[in-house]
């Protein structure tokens, strides 16, 4: 495989050098042209919870691919109103993507609750899913594509085919063992985190005083 895009979602609230890592080792393992970097504007698994805002979190991720050209920040989610379902992103995203040569990269752990995302099937209709799992799991998905994707199977070279376009295949990659949201509680102590995050990101944090508060 060679060409396409990455899709990378979530909060970035803070992104940090795992981020990277994961974006970079999907991008080299599929052969992929870039990956774009796509920042939610209100996770619907995080209603409740204070975020950095927008423009701040759109500013951190600019800054840590500012070294990185075959990774791109999209702002697609900016003028968002209410929770980002990745189902309406993506068909967002299409009117200026042909999204079945895109890759939609998801961690194993979110891939688990992925039955309870809005219209996830329809996902499979649009672009192809890549699950990022730790070395040590690699068939981990397959308990979920058997249960909730009937049809599919998998090829010679470990793809899940079905009826949909889109594909399922798994990338490994060692365990990054960092967290946004362990990020934000060693901020909140006070600790140093520069060896965590870009330091264009570190800098930021310090300049705005983020999650001094703990969020």
């Amino acid at each position: 495989m060679s060409g396409g895009t990455g899709l990378l979602g979530g909060t970035f609230d803070p992104i940090h050098n795992g981020h990277l890592a994961v974006a970079q080792a999907v991008r080299y393992q599929l052969g992929l042209d870039r990956v774009l970097v796509i920042p939610a504007s209100r996770p619907p698994h995080k209603l409740h919870i204070p975020l950095a805002p927008f423009a701040l979190r759109a500013e951190m991720i600019r800054t840590a691919l500012s070294a990185e050209p075959s990774l791109l920040l999209s702002l697609i989610e900016q003028e968002t109103n209410g929770p980002s379902f990745s189902i309406d992103t993506l068909e967002r995203l299409a009117s200026g993507l042909d999204l079945l040569s895109c890759h939609f990269i998801i961690g194993a752990d979110a891939f688990a609750d992925f039955p309870s995302w809005k219209r996830f099937r329809d996902i499979l209709s649009l672009t192809n899913i890549v699950v990022v799992n730790r070395n040590d799991a690699i068939d981990q998905p397959q308990r979920v594509i058997e249960q909730h994707f009937p049809g599919m199977g998998q090829d010679a070279t470990g793809v899940w085919r079905g009826p949909s376009p889109g594909v399922i295949r798994s990338v490994a990659m060692p365990q990054v063992d960092i967290s946004s949201t362990a990020l934000r509680t060693l901020i909140a102590q006070g600790l140093d985190v520069s060896a965590l995050v870009p330091a264009g990101v570190a800098a930021i944090i310090a300049r705005e005083q983020l999650y001094r508060g703990g969020i």
